[in-house]
């Protein structure tokens, strides 16, 4: 199989969601990956991109963010990258899933669906950008 990369830029603005989505149709109609990956992977873009328009700005300027995926071998690498604040979600504590929804602090669930979905999650800040790479390898259903 060939291998696919696409980049877009997007802007920090809800309206956006379906270029993600316009994208990860792309890649997915030239691969052999499942339906189940396709709606996967569409949940965690959409939970992280949500997460930086709502929380990643302190100001109410357009602001750029560039998202790549890249398909090879089975493996999918997606990058995200913005200059919002500074937040690594991926040393933030899961929430307990078992504990009853009266118990249950508000949020995180976003990102326990990428910590669980998501077969390596890095972050790391870099001239003054948050960077975020996902690999998954499309083989695997978990």
């Amino acid at each position: 199989m060939e291998k696919v990369n696409l980049s877009i830029k997007l802007k920090n603005r809800l309206g956006e969601l379906d270029k993600i989505k316009a994208a990860v149709s792309e890649i997915f109609a030239t691969t052999n990956c499942t339906q189940r990956n396709s709606k996967e992977i569409n949940l965690i873009l959409e939970e992280i991109f949500t997460n930086v328009v709502n929380h990643g700005f302190d100001d109410d300027k357009e602001h750029d963010i560039n998202l790549s995926l890249s398909y090879d071998e089975y493996i999918l690498l997606i990058r995200i990258e913005d200059d919002g604040k500074p937040f690594d979600f991926t040393a933030t504590q899961t929430p307990d899933t078992k504990c009853s929804i009266e118990n249950r602090f508000i949020g995180g669930l976003g990102i326990h669906f990428i910590k669980h979905f998501i077969d390596d999650c890095k972050y790391y800040r870099n001239k003054g950008k948050n960077i975020v790479v996902l690999k998954k390898n499309m083989t695997n259903d978990k």
